[in-house]
């Protein structure tokens, strides 16, 4: 309906941050515009075109990968530097 991809709407955590920061640029920004997008849809009470909705692909997983592996990393972090 606003054309978001499912990594788009996770929860802004440590790790999603992290994994953010490993996303190469050109996908980075696309996920910024389709942020934009959703809100200027959502600001207007609108949805996007039904040609538009039709090439979207919301589970397409861009980023999810790295958000576990970033997990995995700060967990094995806070076990190395525990005491």
């Amino acid at each position: 309906m606003y054309g978001l991809k499912y990594d788009d709407l996770l929860v802004d955590t440590t790790a999603v941050q992290t994994a953010l920061h490993w996303v190469n640029d050109e996908e980075y920004q696309a996920r910024t515009k389709r942020i934009a997008r959703a809100a200027d849809c959502s600001l207007k009470r609108g949805y996007l075109p039904d040609e538009i909705q039709a090439i979207q692909r919301p589970l397409d997983f861009y980023m999810f990968d790295k958000v576990i592996e970033a997990a995995k990393l700060a967990e094995e972090r806070a076990d190395l530097t525990r005491w």
